[in-house]
């Protein structure tokens, strides 16, 4: 596989397969229907009374709703890891492909020469989706070990606190949040933030960062890292939601 063209041609049916399996993980939640309370009254006896009888009208649709919630989350990690596949399928690619040399200047203190290669690619929370798949995916591969290394730690860092928005004191989105004992791997999260939720959208963006710009890209070999010549990152900024 000497160009990218062939390695995503040879594991696009791999991929196919991978997002087969996330959407079949998702469908679960959307069996999740009418359940959400909206009311124009302040709060209050009468707000009370409103809620309590919506809940009692909505009984079943709420009892299955929870139900779903539960076999999803019985079933998280197993979607991380199918997430985490297709980050890794993806960090390969640019393992092999990226011909970038360049550091942007946010960057310069954080990542180092032989990164420099993921430093391509729309922007997400001020960070190149390059950068994003290297990091989750090395999130993922190491999620029992007691401290991320660097530099995935402080791109996952920028990640969780470049949300947008404002408040008193910095916080980090918990969904992103190295620190958050409820996530085991970040992978589900960060293929949503990327918006990869079909092979299409998750192709569109490998071959933007490794075939469309510059044209095919080659298989580069260890030896000729250092002499890699730049490629044109994208600077537009794109910030998805999990939902």
């Amino acid at each position: 596989m000497q160009t990218a063209s062939q390695y995503f041609a040879r594991t696009e049916s791999a991929v196919r397969h991978l997002f087969n399996g996330i959407d079949s993980y998702l469908d679960v939640l959307r069996e999740i229907r009418d359940v959400t309370f909206v009311s124009g009254r302040l709060p209050g006896p009468e707000l009370d009374a409103e809620f309590a009888a919506w809940r009692a009208a909505r009984a079943p649709q709420l009892a299955a709703a929870m139900a779903a919630q539960q076999r999803f989350t019985a079933e998280s990690f197993a979607l991380d890891c199918l997430c985490g596949s297709v980050l890794q399928i993806a960090g390969k690619a640019l393992d092999m492909y990226s011909t970038n040399a360049s550091i942007p200047n946010d960057w310069s203190g954080v990542i180092k020469p032989d990164t420099a290669r993921y430093c391509i690619g729309r922007n997400i929370r001020t960070v190149p989706i390059g950068l994003a798949i290297y990091a989750a995916r090395n999130q993922h591969t190491h999620f029992n070990d007691d401290k991320l290394r660097e530099p995935s730690a402080t791109i996952l860092k920028r990640v969780a606190q470049g949300h947008g928005f404002t408040s008193d004191e910095p916080f980090a989105d918990p969904a992103f949040d190295l620190g958050n004992p409820r996530i085991l791997s970040l992978a589900t999260n960060v293929t949503a933030l990327l918006g990869w939720r079909s092979f299409d959208r998750y192709d569109v963006d490998m071959r933007g960062l490794l075939v469309d710009s510059e044209g095919d890209r080659t298989r580069h070999s260890a030896r000729h890292c250092g002499r890699r010549l730049p490629c044109r990152p994208t600077n537009k900024d794109s910030v998805k939601s999990i939902a």
